[in-house]
């Protein structure tokens, strides 16, 4: 017995049972407090360049403090970590990034490896890309492919852009800018439609280790629809409110409806999963066949950028599972109930504009933070823990300067 064997070096851990808040429940701003210094043994979180509400309220319901130290329990942040955040991280703290996840989530990364797995195991089983070219790098097989295929529709994104910032349908090959890494995609020209809708799916994604890979698929997300009527006639091919689902855009058509009311989540623009999945059934659409591609289609993603995130970790030396991963992963289905990856967001949006935004993100967060495993910190071995951390500081500084 492991507790008999360890004897008083036995810790028994207690971790923390996430609740989600409710909307009329979140802090307001003014109400919000962040402490310069973390105290030892009090469960606290960290924010650093990002927006993110719903996480600010979520923990702060579930009775953590905010802090601007690194004596942090859990912190949440953009994308940009240092390589010495990443080596400093005690056993009990938890950071939102892996090292190396924009291998993932820049739109060129993530095609290199998604490539380099179908020439591996085959097209036919890495075939939920969109056919792609890394411009300027690939430049001259693109132009090949556009001569030959006239007809062909073709859409242009910036590599490591978000919010759909940057996307426009390529008329023109003089449009193209040869000077900044740009990506080319074949248009899916077949989508599914929902009363002549284009629509897309906001699937969330828990990564909590990827070797072994273990993630979870959330059940709920968002299906976010286009502003107008699906059409490929020559005069709407410019009109992005058409071919574009992504909700920072749509939200200024003039005919958008947001959502007011989470018990009808099949009102407005933007829809729950359990409507979508109540609307195709009863259209006769096979759901659990749908869902079963999408659910490959984000298990083959994974694996394919798992060994270059797993690598950035060795190098970094990290030995505690501090690290998660909650992507956005944005699929498209056709008509066909092909599902295609347009793209893995990092750092998706937490904030909320809508009842059905709150309620499905508030419980998202809450599962999730259960789901890694903050544990409540013990205040004399944390006190310990912080004067070992900052003497380790001191002599790497020192080792540095000398």
């Amino acid at each position: 017995d492991v507790r008999e064997f360890l004897g008083d070096l036995f810790v028994e851990k207690e971790f923390v049972a996430f609740e989600p808040i409710q909307q009329e429940h979140r802090p307001s701003s003014a109400s919000r407090r962040t402490r310069l210094g973390g105290v030892p043994g009090q469960l606290s979180f960290r924010i650093r360049q990002i927006d993110a509400p719903i996480v600010i309220g979520t923990l702060s319901a579930n009775g953590f403090h905010e802090t601007q130290s690194r004596n942090f329990t859990v912190q949440w942040s953009g994308p940009r970590m240092t390589d010495d955040m990443y080596r400093f991280l005690e056993e009990h703290q938890k950071v939102n990034h892996f090292p190396g996840s924009t291998e993932l989530t820049r739109k060129d990364r993530m095609w290199i490896h998604l490539h380099d797995m179908a020439l591996k195991f085959g097209k036919q089983v890495f075939n939920f890309v969109p056919e792609t070219y890394v411009l300027p790098k690939r430049l001259d097989d693109f132009l090949g492919c556009f001569q030959r295929h006239p007809n062909y529709m073709w859409i242009v994104k910036p590599h490591a852009s978000s919010r759909g910032r940057g996307i426009f349908m390529l008329k023109d090959i003089q449009e193209l800018c040869m000077e900044e890494t740009m990506v080319v995609c074949r248009y899916v020209h077949n989508p599914l439609l929902i009363q002549g809708l284009k629509f897309d799916l906001r699937v969330y994604v828990l990564v909590t280790s990827f070797s072994p890979l273990r993630a979870y698929i959330y059940r709920e997300g968002l299906t976010r629809f286009a502003s107008k009527p699906y059409s490929t006639k020559k005069e709407h091919v410019q009109d992005l409110f058409r071919h574009l689902t992504n909700y920072s855009i749509n939200k200024s058509a003039s005919n958008f409806v947001e959502n007011q009311d989470v018990t009808q989540d099949n009102v407005g623009h933007k829809w729950s999963f359990s409507a979508l999945n109540r609307h195709l059934h009863h259209i006769g659409v096979d759901t659990d066949l749908m869902w079963s591609r999408i659910n490959d289609l984000v298990v083959k993603t994974l694996l394919s950028a798992g060994p270059s995130i797993t690598r950035k970790m060795r190098d970094l030396n990290m030995r505690h599972p501090s690290c998660f991963e909650l992507y956005g992963f944005d699929v498209l289905v056709d008509s066909h109930l092909k599902p295609w990856l347009l793209e893995v967001n990092l750092s998706p949006s937490m904030k909320a504009d809508s009842p059905l935004d709150w309620q499905i993100k508030s419980s998202l967060l809450s599962d999730a933070f259960t789901l890694i495993g903050v544990s409540k910190p013990n205040p004399q071995t944390a006190a310990q823990r912080s004067l070992a951390q900052t003497g380790s500081r001191l002599a790497e500084g020192l080792a540095r300067s000398a």
